[in-house]
């Protein structure tokens, strides 16, 4: 028995070993360049974010910004869609909030503020806490 716990062990040594040191290769870059200030809804933003998240740096960094902004601003009621993604995903609710940042137009940052202030969903007070803190205070 101890002799399978320690190959599980080690798979997941090596697993998780390739994904630390994982970096953008240059194909990479530039499909998330193409769309990272594209995505418009949840969904496509996490399937970049799963294909893609080692690019999150510089440009590539600002486009999912500017993804970000567009989903909460434009599309406020399908916060609870987002909740969900990042209940099965916490890294996925970082890489978000992480992105309501000081590349944001100021008026869609104040917006950002009052929803989460004042149109927060049922059940989703937490989470309305945390955008509306990265709110008020970009960094």
């Amino acid at each position: 028995m101890s002799r399978i716990l320690w190959v599980v062990f080690i798979l997941a040594l090596v697993v998780s070993s390739y994904a630390a040191d994982h970096r953008c290769a240059t194909r990479e870059a530039l499909h998330a360049e193409a769309e990272a200030d594209t995505l418009r809804s949840w969904n496509t933003l996490y399937k970049s974010y799963r294909s893609y998240r080692q690019c999150d740096d510089g440009s590539i960094g600002e486009g999912y910004s500017e993804s970000v902004a567009r989903i909460i601003v434009d599309h406020w009621e399908t916060l609870p869609r987002f909740a969900q993604l990042a209940r099965n995903d916490p890294d996925f609710r970082r890489f978000v909030l992480k992105h309501v940042d000081e590349t944001l137009d100021m008026k869609d940052v104040e917006k950002i503020r009052m929803n989460a202030k004042s149109r927060c969903p049922n059940r989703l007070r937490v989470l309305c806490d945390d955008l509306q803190k990265r709110a008020d205070v970009p960094n």
